[in-house]
């Protein structure tokens, strides 16, 4: 069984977010133990080159995990092989998504109205690999703890070393509350370990959720582009202590700039900036007029300009 740290954080796999360059910005305050990929599509990465690749993209990788997305148990094992190659912590196979065009391809959450494919796909993985094998998934459907626990046991006979459970069914979205209640039992229900994701909006929630749970870990999603020091707050609420008093968020933003255009081209880099900066907004009496303003500008400089003066004149 996969030795997992006592009371593991993990980074959550999110499209154009979770990318080597807020991956070092949540080191850089703190760190977690695990960071995911974003989502990696399965019919791409085989001819993906790391050397221009906006996705295989890392500083280092015995802490990180890559995540795939595919229904294919060949294209599965396949890309696992190639990844396995760059010595990463582990690989994840996502069936969660609950975005239509992920499962309109049969990816995703989809997989578990699939038991065969999604059988095929976590044994292909497992033959590829012998580094720890993920699976991130949901409720399902429907909230059927019996269906649920069947699919679990599927996974778990298949190789799965260990379950990331984001407690909300695909029709939930992103909206409803999270059900920790299906964590904690489906905790109780396998031998391997159970990681809860969903609803860790604070540094408390992690602690609440592993207290409320039994989990062997919490995995943060939206919350840590929101705060990327909260697994720093995590970490000393576990010992015991107050956290820190927060950073100045517009040094935040402003290394984020720099990060993304260290890591990236100069297109690619202004796109992944205009995605995570309304969540490090999000805060702000005036982050909708620096979201919006941001928007507009045509590069990185305009946007670093931008910033500071907003929190110059203390927009509201």
């Amino acid at each position: 069984m996969v030795r997992l740290p006592e009371n593991a954080l993990f980074l959550a796999p999110m499209v154009d977010l979770s990318h080597v360059a807020l991956r070092e910005l949540v080191r850089e305050h703190g760190g977690c133990d695990l960071f995911y990929s974003e989502m990696l599509n399965s019919r791409i990465i085989p001819s993906e080159n790391p050397q221009h690749s906006p996705y295989l993209r890392w500083t280092r990788s015995d802490d990180l995990i890559f995540q795939l997305a595919g229904s294919d148990a060949d294209l599965i094992e396949r890309c696992t092989t190639k990844l396995d190659g760059y010595a990463p912590f582990g690989i994840d196979i996502n069936m969660g998504c609950w975005l239509k065009k992920v499962t309109a391809h049969g990816w995703g959450v989809a997989l578990m109205q699939d038991f065969r494919a999604a059988a095929a796909v976590t044994s292909a993985a497992r033959r590829a690999t012998s580094r720890p094998l993920s699976v991130k998934l949901r409720i399902g459907y429907s909230q059927d703890r019996a269906l649920l626990f069947d699919f679990a046991d599927m996974l778990q006979d298949k190789g799965a070393d260990f379950i990331v459970l984001h407690a909300r069914t695909a029709q939930d979205g992103l909206s409803r509350r999270a059900r920790w209640e299906y964590i904690a039992a489906l905790k109780d229900h396998l031998l391997i370990p159970v990681i809860g994701n969903g609803d860790v909006k604070e540094a408390g929630d992690a602690l609440a959720m592993l207290r409320q749970t039994g989990c062997d870990g919490v995995m943060v999603g939206r919350a840590a582009l929101r705060q990327p020091w909260i697994f720093r707050d995590i970490k000393h609420l576990l010992s015991g202590d107050s956290p820190p008093e927060p950073p100045d968020l517009m040094e935040v933003m402003l290394r984020l700039s720099h990060l993304v255009e260290l890591h990236f081209p100069a297109d690619v880099a202004i796109k992944r900036f205009r995605v995570a900066l309304p969540w490090l907004a999000a805060t702000l009496t005036f982050g909708h007029f620096l979201a919006k303003e941001t928007l507009r500008a045509p590069t990185l400089d305009a946007m670093r300009s931008i910033i500071r003066r907003a929190f110059a004149d203390g927009i509201t």
